[in-house]
């Protein structure tokens, strides 16, 4: 997702996935900046705030039973402290609850017109896509039963 932070200068988010012992970063089309920015948006559902991606986020838990859980756990790739070491190392999670939580983002989206109207609301045409890219990205953790983490940069 790009937008334009206070100071007028142009924001990129970047979401990627590590896999536990494995060889290094698996990226994402468009960097998955999309899904990055509906991850973010459904951390703040129940508080009250209001946006195209959290509404979809509250459509998708509520009418189409995606686990929210696996899809919000992630965390910025750059430790500053020791605060923040600590919540990087518990964003490691088991792959099938996500890969299975993205599948079904995908579908919702695919299928569901109402949540199709807010994925375009939201200017986050390549949600889907990028959740689909996760899900397959995910498939040799799962059969290898190794733990991913979802990992982002501004």
């Amino acid at each position: 997702m790009t937008g334009v932070a206070g100071g007028g200068t142009l924001v990129t988010m970047r979401l990627w996935l590590e896999v536990q012992g494995g060889p290094g970063s698996i990226g994402l089309p468009d960097e998955g900046a999309d899904l990055v920015g509906f991850l973010s948006f459904a951390v703040s559902r129940g508080f009250g705030a209001t946006h195209p991606l959290i509404a979809l986020a509250d459509r998708l838990h509520d009418e189409h039973r995606v686990r929210m859980g696996p899809l919000t756990t992630f965390y910025e790739a750059e430790a500053e402290d020791q605060e923040d070491v600590e919540k990087l190392e518990m964003a490691w999670q088991e792959p099938a609850p996500l890969r299975e939580a993205l599948l079904k983002v995908a579908a919702a989206i695919a299928e569901d017109p109402g949540a199709a109207t807010l994925v375009r609301r939201a200017n986050a045409g390549g949600l889907a896509e990028q959740a689909s890219a996760l899900a397959a990205a995910l498939e040799p953790a799962v059969a290898a039963g190794r733990r991913v983490r979802m990992v982002y940069e501004l």
